[in-house]
């Protein structure tokens, strides 16, 4: 990480620290336990655990509930540097989707892409516009591959390096506002399709080209 990157993790800490504390202070106040807390804004009481430790920060929607639940404003919740820390916690999160997004649409052009070229294969020898659009779409994959091994993907690898995001799994967990240190639900998601998702991916593209070819005839 740069001196800029540590600085702002560091403030962000301190602001989750900060935020955590006044989070328990109004519980308190309130006379709430953790879990019943947990419970008014749908959560686990795990997660109020975190927040008032200060490991993970809650996100807007949560802060709106705890603010009702309070009686009281975001911002009088939060505070200012809460309310930058929020700030830059949500234009992370939102980086980090741009990036996976940029990077998904290159990949579904490519195969897409690729479907249609083939699909277009048993037409090429039929007309001089069929072989140049299938050469305009070669060229159109070569430059959406080339934008995704130079561009999109080298961005999204250093975007995950200077937040300590291991994998997929991190990855989401942080788009989710998880404590890293926090085990991620059992669920189909978690277990089964985020940690396989190349697997999956894989699967999907071979599919779809054995459709293509039983469709143009090229598989008995």
């Amino acid at each position: 990480m740069d001196e800029q990157t540590t600085e702002r993790t560091n403030d962000q800490a301190t602001a989750q620290r900060i935020i955590g504390a006044r989070i328990r202070e109004f519980r308190e106040a309130a006379g709430l336990s953790q879990a019943e807390l947990a419970r008014r804004v749908y959560v686990s009481r795990q997660t109020v655990g975190n927040w008032e430790a200060g490991r993970t920060l809650a996100d807007v929607q949560s802060l709106v509930l705890l603010s009702q639940v309070f009686g009281t404003t975001v911002d009088a919740l939060i505070g200012e540097k809460g309310a930058r820390a929020v700030r830059s916690t949500a234009n992370d999160r939102h980086e980090l989707l741009r990036l996976l997004a940029i990077c998904a649409a290159l990949l579904v052009v490519c195969i897409a892409l690729v479907f249609v070229r083939y699909m277009l294969s048993p037409l090429r020898n039929t007309s001089p516009a069929i072989e140049s659009l299938r050469g305009l779409m070669l060229l159109a994959m070569v430059v959406c591959v080339a934008i995704l091994a130079l561009r999109a993907v080298p961005r999204l690898r250093t975007f995950m390096r200077e937040h300590d995001l291991a994998g997929a799994v991190a990855a989401t967990a942080f788009l989710e506002g998880r404590d890293p240190t926090e085990e991620v639900p059992r669920d189909f998601l978690f277990r089964w399709f985020i940690p396989y998702w190349k697997l999956w991916m894989v699967t999907i593209v071979a599919v779809a080209l054995v459709a293509a070819a039983l469709y143009v005839g090229e598989l008995p």
